[in-house]
């Protein structure tokens, strides 16, 4: 009777073995797997951080070794909502497609002024909000209620600051109806408009998806750099806040970062042509170099990745 009673308590044991193992199994797998809510092509070169994590697949537990400083070439990027909304770049090194979290690589920027924000640490001010009242709250006209992406302006004035820059938007408003979320110099980002709201200032085709900024003008090779790092970390926060990608804005209506001048050529309802004359000038003055939106969604994809 001993005997069965032993052999029973085995069997017991040995099923409590079993589903635990089972339980376990699935605890840890489902917290190994990344569920990818978004994903979108990119060609950029990369190099690995120190201690870079690299998986072979975004499902797999099993990681890979690759060289400390890896020179890599991006080709994709996913965003994940299982596990801290983590950005995850698919990464090819020798002809292999890897995995690894976008934290841990650093982008080459093709850019001068680009490449001198990275070389300074991709530096960036706080936001900084002082919500208005007097600003119509209408809610964006997507699905969601969310946000689509985001249009940069600029403001067009010499030599104006971002406080003249706010007093008359809010002085004017009443009899001009227009606004926008936010205003962007070297050394500020000064959010006036809730976002959880529309703007009006990007036209009938762009304002109900659309949070807006706009950038006085800089006039030193340092205030322009460190505005357009601002202007990037804003674009990515903004993006990463709503769990949107970093692409440029195209002609059948995707993407989610535009210009004003983008607007204007792709949606209409509005003429403007900034901030290309503004970025390109000054760019040109200052740097030497060119500037434009595809230098701009490259720097907010090296922030984005910092996120």
């Amino acid at each position: 009777m001993a005997k069965r009673k032993k052999k029973q308590n085995l069997i017991y044991l040995s099923l409590v073995v079993i589903v635990a193992a089972i339980i376990g199994g699935s605890w840890f797998y489902s917290h190994h797997t990344r569920e990818v809510s978004n994903s979108y092509a990119v060609s950029e070169t990369a190099t690995l951080s120190s201690g870079a994590r690299v998986y072979n697949s975004l499902s797999a537990i099993q990681r890979a070794n690759l060289p400390d400083q890896a020179l890599v070439k991006v080709n994709r990027y996913y965003l994940t909502s299982n596990d801290n909304d983590d950005t995850y770049a698919r990464l090819n090194y020798n002809g292999k497609n890897y995995f690894v979290r976008a934290t841990d690589i650093e982008l080459k920027m093709n850019n001068e002024i680009n490449n001198y924000l990275s070389q300074s640490g991709l530096p960036h001010a706080k936001i900084t909000k002082q919500i208005s009242s007097i600003f119509e709250q209408r809610g964006y006209s997507t699905s969601s209620g969310n946000p689509r992406g985001v249009v940069i302006h600029d403001t067009g004035n010499e030599n104006s600051t971002i406080s003249s820059e706010v007093s008359y938007m809010k002085q004017n408003y009443s009899s001009t109806r227009v606004f926008v979320h936010t205003f962007i110099d070297n050394q500020q980002i000064l959010n006036i408009a809730d976002t959880k709201y529309m703007a009006e200032g990007a036209g009938p085709y762009a304002n109900p998806y659309f949070v807006q900024f706009e950038m006085p003008h800089e006039y030193t090779a340092a205030s322009f750099a460190n505005q357009l790092g601002n202007a990037a970390y804003y674009t990515a926060y903004i993006l990463k806040q709503n769990n949107l990608p970093v692409t440029k804005g195209t002609k059948d209506d995707g993407g989610t970062v535009w210009t004003h001048a983008m607007i204007s050529s792709y949606l209409g309802g509005t003429d403007h042509e900034d901030p290309i004359s503004y970025w390109s000038t000054t760019a040109r003055k200052l740097f030497g170099t060119t500037y434009n939106i595809n230098n701009f969604v490259e720097l907010v994809q090296a922030y984005y990745n910092q996120m």
